[in-house]
């Protein structure tokens, strides 16, 4: 059995239910894409491989995302301890022209900052380079830039004032048939009720039967899913806690 501590294998998930069918290794490949899905179903997709890497910044302050990229957990730069630092998620960031070289210039308007109020327009408090809130300003988290994820295009985008060479990325990569991923151990029955579904739901009906066989073996699966999600994750007091005071990030500005 695969396991690593309260994690299993999908490998060995696979090779068990191969066991309970009778089935042999000509099925595993076609089946092993099944179960990738029915690890998106249940939510389990954030256990693919987890890759971390550090990339170079491009003339135009973008980052070029690696080819197997699917989704990040996190992007920032190294401190002194080893432990990365994270950049602000800044969904006001612009995909205009973030595959062109002069992507800067062509995403900046200087005449902003010489508005007045007889436009019609407010603003809050500006710092400098940038406005933030007027009452409080964030205090719990040390940003050191903004980034914008353009999958569509595959970069990174990063703000104009960026002073760093590289870029830190955590992301979950690409699944590939043969490389070890883990679930947690809750999961086995139930990804086991998936292979057990999906498996026959496209093999032809020909009777009653048949049919009330798949409905059966769906329904397993959805009640199985249901007792795993609700014994994966425990709530902690300690994780309350410290939730709690991440959370609390504003202070009066004096």
């Amino acid at each position: 059995m695969g396991d690593h501590q309260s994690y299993i294998q999908l490998d060995s998930i696979l090779q068990d239910y191969l066991t309970e069918a009778k089935l042999n290794q000509q099925d595993y490949f076609r089946l092993w894409h099944i179960l990738f899905r029915g690890m998106e179903d249940v939510g389990l997709d954030a256990f693919y491989r987890v890759n971390s890497v550090k990339l170079p910044i491009n003339a135009n302050m973008t980052v070029t995302l690696p080819p197997d990229y699917l989704n990040w957990s996190k992007v920032g730069v190294l401190n002194n301890r080893g432990e990365i630092i994270p950049l602000n998620y800044n969904d006001k960031l612009t995909t205009y022209a973030d595959l062109l070289p002069d992507r800067i210039e062509k995403t900046q308007d200087n005449t902003l900052g010489t508005w007045t109020a007889g436009n019609a327009c407010w603003y809050n408090y500006w710092n400098g380079y940038a406005y933030t809130n007027i009452y409080g300003v964030p205090s719990g988290a040390p940003f050191v830039g903004d980034f914008k994820v353009d999958s569509a295009n595959g970069v990174i985008l990063l703000n104009e004032n960026f002073r760093y060479d590289y870029l830190m990325l955590e992301y979950i990569a690409s699944p590939k048939p043969g490389n070890d991923y883990y679930v947690p151990m809750q999961f086995r029955e139930t990804l086991i009720s998936w292979l057990r579904w999906k498996d026959k739901q496209s093999v032809p009906v020909k009777t009653h039967m048949e049919n009330s066989n798949v409905s059966m073996r769906r329904h397993d699966y959805f009640e199985d899913r249901r007792k795993a999600l609700a014994k994966w994750k425990p709530i902690r007091r300690s994780e309350i806690y410290q939730s709690s005071q991440e959370l609390t990030r504003l202070t009066v500005r004096s």
